[in-house]
């Protein structure tokens, strides 16, 4: 069969797939955008073939409607030719061709992106970011993803590792994980804070909505657990604001459709900015105007440069 790269795409309906560390995420889109027929799959953890067979799966039924697959994947990703270099907590998929395995698989031109870069492009493109020249995309998960935006396109460096803020060294112990910006802005170290300031025993007991509820409810050791929580992120945006001086900031992932996450981060941002001056602009930050759709429809985005006509 032809190699994936030489492949066609007639310019219709397009399968995009989201895999995160517990679900796989899908949906159809087409060229307005009108993503439907959503759903999702748990995520396969026991080996290469397992999960092969699950996103095929999903193409089988699918197939009929679709001309082609677009994927965000976690971990570092060569998407010019479809390697995953690395898999997240997936390392059963490294040094794996996975668009070339499913496209013959399925025989349909197929594309993979690193999730938190295809949620970069689709605000690049469509989104918050949209307006933008340059831009840093931050995506609040169990990790940190991100992305840097650099005339309007994602800037994937050398490696196809720019942007992975998760392995930021925040101290000089490079051995201890609490030391990195994941240790210290993952969703983890919030659910941690707010259990211990509930009393709660077990972190893994609550969830983000447990969270955000006692939040909104006033609750005021659980806003001082935000407070602090938000103070790190905050922090780390002045000092990516002195690096690259974006025109905005885009945060995403799921605690991003909270009103609260962005009220405080902007609120810590406002007090660093008081106590320390600088001559450049201060930092602009919003949300993502995709919330959890970015990484489907990002995937999208990066389809359509390699395979589709550019409007």
């Amino acid at each position: 069969m032809a190699d994936n790269r030489e492949m066609r795409y007639s310019g219709g309906k397009c399968l995009c797939i989201d895999v995160g560390g517990s679900a796989v995420k899908y949906g159809i889109i087409d060229r307005d955008l009108n993503l439907t027929d959503k759903g999702e799959i748990p995520t396969p953890h026991e080996g290469v073939e397992p999960y092969l067979l699950a996103l095929e799966s999903l193409y089988r039924k699918m197939k009929d409607q679709v001309d082609g697959i677009a994927m965000s994947v976690p971990g570092v990703i060569d998407s010019e030719n479809g390697i995953c270099i690395s898999g997240g907590n997936l390392r059963f998929i490294e040094h794996f061709n996975l668009a070339g395995e499913m496209a013959r698989r399925c025989e349909v031109p197929v594309t993979v992106m690193n999730d938190a870069k295809s949620a970069a492009m689709a605000e690049a493109r469509w989104g918050s970011l949209s307006d933008c020249r340059d831009g840093i995309v931050i995506v609040l998960g169990t990790g940190i993803g991100g992305a840097l935006i650099k005339d309007g396109k994602v800037h994937f460096g050398k490696s196809f590792a720019a942007g992975e803020f998760s392995f930021l060294t925040l101290g000089e112990n490079l051995d201890e994980q609490g030391d990195t910006w994941a240790g210290r802005a993952g969703n983890p170290r919030l659910r941690r804070l707010v259990a211990n300031a509930k009393g709660i025993e077990d972190p893994d007991e609550i969830n983000g909505y447990d969270v955000f509820k006692w939040a909104e409810e006033g609750d005021p050791l659980v806003l001082m657990a935000l407070d602090q929580f938000t103070r790190s992120i905050a922090h780390m945006i002045v000092n990516l604001q002195i690096i690259y001086d974006p025109d905005r900031f885009a945060v995403g992932g799921g605690i991003s459709r909270q009103p609260l996450l962005l009220e405080y981060i902007k609120k810590n941002l406002d007090y660093f900015y008081t106590q320390f001056k600088w001559p450049g602009q201060n930092a602009d930050v919003t949300t993502c105007k995709f919330f959890n759709d970015a990484n489907l429809i990002g995937a999208y985005s990066y389809f359509l440069s390699r395979f589709g006509k550019e409007d």
